[in-house]
């Protein structure tokens, strides 16, 4: 369209404009009016509520005159006068024999319906002797809103008209015009008529330095940098047309003046997202500034340079590519020009990377394997050897990853293991090596300056694998023991060092799981030992030589004897009394604790029988239960027929668990207990405060019993901390309406916090140390 032909358009920027005005002002015009109306309806409305008030006090006394006399003239007149108040049209007074008096016709819509009740004070005694019904209607306030409406909306459109109107007037001289002329000068600009500048005419009613003169001067200096620029395309043309490779050409200073099809084929950045920009656009960080600070200094001293980069694409990857950079001079021999030539080896370099890492790492976790691990740490051996330093090796196994694998499934088990491992890899520093060895077995590499480096390194991670995982819509537990051994002290080689740590990750286990222990020499001989210990666990099943020891419970509130707790003791022909502390682990980790814990269940229950039969020992008598226990089928079923044998009642017997029992099978421990629990069996969950118990958890389990670990009861009145958490954990207690026992109380002064609690029984050497059966008789029938 030319010039003339824009014009005869008939200003179409200014009609739109005034067109959006009359709307805006058309809108505007109607919020106001019926906000105007809304507020004149709501007043009137604030009226006829101010009548319902005035009827309760003027109208209300007369009419409750009329009704105690039954002046039912009177009672008329009075319901005459409200109807014939402004906007109301029923009024009706009745007392419990009918309607008295009414005026009007009974309204259909009461919304604004009033009913007052009507009494009267007679010989001190308050009688409702009738009620008064008052409906007002809201079609007056409704009929002249609307009046009102048509009215303000004829005022309000017509002074929109008239603002809209001088707008247009004003428009059309200031921006429409001016306008009109820009337009036609981009115009001939995008014919290619680039020589002449753009110039605005002074006539018009602005300034030189107002939005339009602006916006004309910026379109000049377009026009002026599209010719400047169409010059160097069409040189830059040719050259690019044909490459294979990414080609980019920079001024001297590195801003990019031109890109080839095949450089945006490689960065992902199109010519016009490139152009007045860096190379820095495509830098991705793995290559530090030094790097660049040199290969500058090269091009600068030798005018080219070539080598691999690392870029960033558009979309966020990083890839590879082979650069050449050459320089072009000026005739003074001043930098002028740069070229870069790329070509993209990322898929080159990746195919070679992914054989090399199929080979050093693991295919689960994607960590180093253990060909890596050895290879690192045969070469950080010899590294710490030159220069004198040491090294620390932590052997770390899952603690009951097998129950899980073997009960969830080798899916879950391997999320697990990947999620354990992603946990290791955050826990440590970017130069350490977190190796998988197979199975649950993992392996830290780290340098250290001593031997708390490593002790924090292993904290870290057993706290970070004791939290819980989420998998499959279920929240796993899982725990970690290290072993750790240090270059040189414990091996100068790689095979040593490990053998070692894997010893010491052993020892860790016997410790209790989910703690840490640095090798020492004598652990090969605990190892020896652990050997004949298991051997004679196995004799000392068939030939029985275990024995039941038993601890009294008191009752704190007035000292009696509330029942004991069953201890096993293993007096070997050989090795002598062994510790629980020995066995115990030991018989967990074998299997062997199911057949010692049937054994302890049914030596438990005939001596409470021969107890109950003599009649002078009450009980119950407690038994701690394993977790292996607890995850049998069958074990329910079996403690059932140990109490048929022995003619028990299921209140005789009191089944302890601790919180990691339960929490290493939940669901298993819920239907076990369950049915134990019907049978009236107590259940107690032991050393309460030392495991990680989920509440969720705890509530469904049938539990009847807290009970305090020795641990926060040795230190009150020592440590607050330890008093906040025994209080705590009795408040929980109550709130769930449970019995707790205190374990480990060993002076008055304990006993006395704890009773003040609302603490129910204490159990430990203020009372009685586990006794055999003979010794524990003579106590508690004294």
């Amino acid at each position: 369209m030319s010039h003339q032909g824009f014009a005869h358009g008939g200003h179409r920027l200014a009609r739109r404009l005034v067109l959006l005005t009359l709307l805006a002002s058309g809108l505007i015009a109607t919020f106001i009016t019926l906000a105007q109306i809304y507020l004149e309806y709501d007043r009137e409305m604030a009226e006829i509520e101010g009548r319902f008030s005035e009827i309760e006090t003027a109208y209300l006394p007369s009419i409750k005159q009329g009704l105690w006399v039954m002046d039912r003239p009177a009672l008329q007149t009075l319901a005459d006068g409200i109807r014939k108040l402004p906007d109301f049209e029923y009024a009706m007074i009745q007392d419990e024999n009918g309607i008295v008096a009414q005026s009007g016709n009974p309204p259909q819509d009461r919304r604004l319906s009033r009913r007052f009740e009507i009494t009267y004070d007679y010989r001190g005694a308050t009688q409702q002797i009738g009620t008064l019904e008052v409906t007002a209607s809201n079609a007056g306030p409704v009929t002249r809103a609307w009046q009102r409406l048509w009215l303000t909306l004829i005022l309000n459109s017509f002074k929109a008209a008239l603002v809209a109107t001088l707008l247009l007037l004003f428009v059309q001289r200031m921006i429409t015009t001016p306008v009109e002329r820009i337009h036609e000068h981009t115009r001939r600009m995008a014919a290619g008529q680039l020589g002449e500048p753009l110039r605005i005419e002074t006539r018009f009613p602005s300034t030189p330095n107002d939005e339009i003169h602006e916006l004309a001067q910026a379109v000049d200096t377009m026009r002026e940098s599209l010719r400047q620029r169409n010059a160097e395309l069409e040189l830059a043309a040719g050259v690019f047309s044909h490459a294979f490779e990414g080609i980019m050409i920079t001024d001297a200073e590195g801003v990019i003046l031109s890109v080839n099809p095949a450089f945006t084929a490689i960065t992902g950045y199109a010519p016009e997202e490139a152009i007045g920009k860096t190379p820095r656009l495509l830098h991705s960080d793995h290559q530090d500034e030094y790097f660049y600070r040199d290969m500058w200094a090269k091009l600068s001293l030798t005018g080219e340079w070539r080598g691999e980069l690392w870029n960033r694409h558009k979309d966020g990857h990083a890839y590879l590519q082979w650069t050449s950079i050459t320089t072009i001079y000026d005739a003074e021999g001043t930098p002028y020009r740069r070229i870069a030539v790329m070509t993209d080896i990322t898929e080159e370099r990746r195919n070679e990377e992914r054989i090399r890492h199929q080979a050093f790492h693991d295919a689960l976790t994607g960590l180093p394997n253990r060909t890596l691990l050895q290879n690192r740490l045969e070469h950080a051996i010899k590294s710490a050897s030159r220069g004198g330093e040491r090294l620390a090796l932590l052997f770390i196994d899952l603690d009951r990853f097998k129950v899980i694998n073997d009960s969830l499934g080798h899916l879950v088990g391997d999320q697990l293991l990947k999620k354990a491992a992603q946990r290791m890899a955050q826990c440590v520093r970017a130069g350490d090596t977190v190796a998988r060895l197979g199975g649950d077995e993992f392996v830290i590499l780290a340098p250290i300056n001593d031997s708390s480096d490593a002790t924090q390194i292993a904290e870290k991670i057993i706290h970070e694998v004791a939290q819980p995982f989420d998998l499959q819509a279920q929240t796993l537990y899982v725990g970690a023991s290290v072993g750790i051994s240090v270059y040189p002290e414990d091996g100068s080689d790689a095979a040593t060092l490990l053998r070692n740590a894997d010893v010491a990750m052993y020892a860790s286990k016997q410790a209790g799981r989910g703690t840490l222990r640095f090798f020492d020499t004598g652990m090969n001989e605990r190892a020896q030992q652990r050997l004949r210990i298991e051997a004679a666990l196995r004799r000392a099943i068939t030939a029985q030589e275990f024995e039941l020891y038993y601890q009294t419970k008191i009752c704190l509130k007035d000292g009696r004897h509330c029942g004991m707790e069953a201890l096993i003791r293993w007096n070997d022909p050989e090795l002598g009394l062994v510790s629980p502390v020995d066995f115990i682990p030991l018989a967990e980790e074998t299997g062997l604790i199911v057949q010692i814990g049937d054994w302890v269940l049914d030596a438990a229950c005939a001596q409470m029988r021969r107890w109950l039969d003599g009649g002078h020992i009450a009980g119950p008598v407690a038994v701690n239960v394993s977790a292996l226990q607890l995850n049998d089928a069958g074990f329910a079923s079996r403690v059932v027929d140990i109490l048929r044998r022995h003619g028990l009642n299921g209140c005789h017997l009191q089944i302890e668990v601790t919180e990691s029992t339960v929490m290493a099978n939940p669901e298993q421990a819920i239907r076990a207990l369950s049915r134990l629990a019907a049978l009236g069996i107590s259940i107690a969950v032991d050393d309460f405060g030392t495991g990680y118990s989920s509440f969720s958890h705890l509530k469904r389990l049938p539990i009847n019993i807290l009970k305090i670990d020795r641990t926060f009861v040795n230190d009150i009145g020592k440590r607050s901390e330890d008093e906040q958490i025994v209080t705590a954990i009795i408040q929980v207690a109550h709130a769930l309406r449970l019995q707790v026992v205190a374990e480990g109380v060993e002076t008055q002064e304990q006993a006395a916090f704890l009773a003040g609690l609302g603490c129910h029984y204490g159990q430990g050497y203020l009372y009685a140390k586990p006794l055999p059966l003979a010794e524990f008789e003579k106590l508690v029938t004294v």
